[in-house]
């Protein structure tokens, strides 16, 4: 196993083992794996599909500018359809994990215990929105692209296709591609471009959020500062943990923001 191979995301297409660093039958090793990954993802895929089908609530369909990108990346090579990313993504898991050769036995408590850890990861986004805005409400109900949940279904389909998309086009493919340029291409250093990846990724999951920028009224540094170190935290988690739990605390953070906060606000 060579150096680069050792430290690169454990989704990354190209890697064929772990170095986690932990033993091989251990949850911080089975959690960052393909299988338990897909195993975990599967249901957020399940759901956000029917939702994208209109079957769920009022049958109405909120849009995400993350799938509609990717949608339309497949758009380039002739081929059609809605459901192609998730299907993509399947199949970039089940590739990695028979490139890495694992046992195909699954460890049922892993992906529950990767629920909770998912949970505990959404702390430093909370704290985040606290220190850049005092009157966090107005931020944290906005949610992802500024588009506040008007319904309970819509709510939780929202916040399952932005913890699944977003992080699947700026982790996974957006810091793959970048990683691949700067490391491969360039040449640079490992760390080199797993840093710029990262920072660059954020950048461009910040400019995408609604809000961020207004014509005629210029940048709106706070709510830029926090999708940029957020999109940065979330690098940092994709890179250490794999795109599962990037995934699963995009998805408990939108939760909060799209069913918990507006559920909350009704009731008073």
């Amino acid at each position: 196993m060579n150096h680069r191979q050792k430290h690169q995301p454990t989704v990354l297409p190209t890697q064929t083992r772990s170095g986690v660093g932990f033993a091989n039958t251990g949850y911080f090793e089975l959690s960052s794996r393909p299988l338990h990954t897909l195993i975990f993802l599967l249901p957020i895929i399940g759901f956000y599909e029917i939702g994208s089908m209109g079957l769920l609530g009022s049958g109405e369909v909120a849009k995400l500018e993350a799938q509609d990108m990717l949608v339309r990346f497949f758009d380039l090579f002739g081929t059609l359809g809605l459901h192609l990313p998730a299907f993509a993504l399947i199949v970039t898991l089940l590739l990695q994990h028979i490139l890495s050769k694992d046992t195909w036995r699954i460890v049922p408590i892993v992906p529950f215990a990767m629920i909770v850890e998912s949970a505990f990861l959404t702390w430093p986004l909370i704290i985040l929105v606290v220190i850049l805005n005092p009157q966090a409400s107005g931020m944290m109900i906005q949610g992802e692209g500024g588009v506040p949940a008007h319904t309970f279904w819509e709510g939780l389909y929202l916040s399952f296709g932005a913890g699944l998309y977003e992080e699947m086009l700026f982790r996974l493919v957006l810091i793959t591609i970048l990683h691949f340029l700067i490391t491969d291409v360039l040449s640079f250093k490992d760390r080199t471009g797993k840093i710029a990846a990262v920072l660059l990724s954020a950048l461009a999951f910040a400019w995408l959020h609604d809000g961020v920028y207004i014509p005629g009224s210029g940048l709106n540094f706070r709510l830029a500062a926090f999708y940029t170190l957020a999109g940065v935290y979330f690098g940092i988690l994709f890179l250490m943990r794999g795109l599962g739990l990037a995934v699963g605390a995009h998805l408990m953070y939108d939760l909060l923001v799209f069913v918990v906060m507006p559920g909350i606000q009704d009731q008073s």
